[in-house]
């Protein structure tokens, strides 16, 4: 829930600062008061209030609108932001990480996801398992897969399938915000790493019928332009649904990171 924020310095001047994803109000003879500007719905001011100069931007590129009263507490004017707001996905990892909450809290999300992964791609793939954790599946899944005959490998049809869920991936976190630091620039906060090892085992039926096609008429394929050409198809068809897993296992992290840095 967003909050409206109210900074009166009539009786004590404040000085507002930014500090990463937040604004750190500050009075005379009390505590710093953080502000995590995800969380802000409006803010107005009245008063001796001073903004650093990098605030006041900062405020209008999250969606903050900011109005200015007089002394009596009436209008003078607002400062309302060109573009609507949107929760950054990076600023909800920052703020857990200053918690010292991340670590732990990305362990439980990436085992949850590849969970859920996992349940789905045994049941698609028919395969009877009692042990379902990821190598034991993988490997089962490359079983059944090798089982079809068909004249390519197996690994090496993953292989071009999650080749393309890399791009996939990358282009559903830079839309949610979250750029090169959480696409392997920073292991500690690789949520790209996460999602493909979770929605790797989303690809298993797209792979098994992939080779089914193959076993049948993998001679129409013998050109490596033909080959990819048909992966891509296959890919392109899975597409709605490798998107909807990855929109709820982001829906997933975001419910959890609120819950820690509210």
């Amino acid at each position: 829930m967003l909050i409206p924020v109210h900074l009166d310095g009539v009786e004590t001047p404040l000085l507002v600062a930014l500090d990463g994803p937040s604004l750190l109000v500050r009075r005379a003879g009390a505590a710093d008061l953080r502000l995590p500007l995800r969380r802000l719905a409006r803010i107005s001011v009245r008063g001796p209030v001073t903004f650093a100069a990098e605030t006041l931007p900062a405020c209008l590129a999250a969606g903050v609108p900011v109005a200015f009263l007089d002394g009596q507490g009436r209008s003078l004017g607002q400062l309302l932001p060109v573009h609507r707001r949107h929760q950054d996905l990076a600023a909800l990892v920052d703020e857990a990480v200053a918690a010292g909450r991340f670590a732990s809290l990305r362990a439980d999300w990436r085992a949850a996801v590849e969970r859920r992964a996992i349940v789905r791609a045994v049941t698609a793939l028919g395969l009877r398992l009692t042990d379902l954790r990821p190598r034991t599946v993988r490997l089962a899944a490359a079983r059944a897969v090798d089982r079809i005959g068909a004249s390519w490998p197996t690994e090496e049809l993953e292989g071009r399938l999650e080749a393309l869920l890399d791009g996939l991936v990358a282009e559903r976190l830079i839309e949610e915000g979250a750029g090169l630091r959480f696409q392997g620039q920073d292991p500690d906060l690789d949520l790209a790493a996460d999602l493909r090892a979770a929605l790797a085992f989303e690809l298993w039926p797209v792979t098994r019928d992939l080779a089914r096609y193959l076993a049948r008429h993998g001679a129409k394929h013998r050109r490596e332009s033909d080959l990819q050409a048909r992966i891509v198809r296959r890919f392109e068809a899975a597409r709605p649904r490798l998107e909807q897993a990855m929109a709820e296992a982001l829906a997933m992290l975001r419910r959890c990171l609120r819950e820690v840095v509210h």
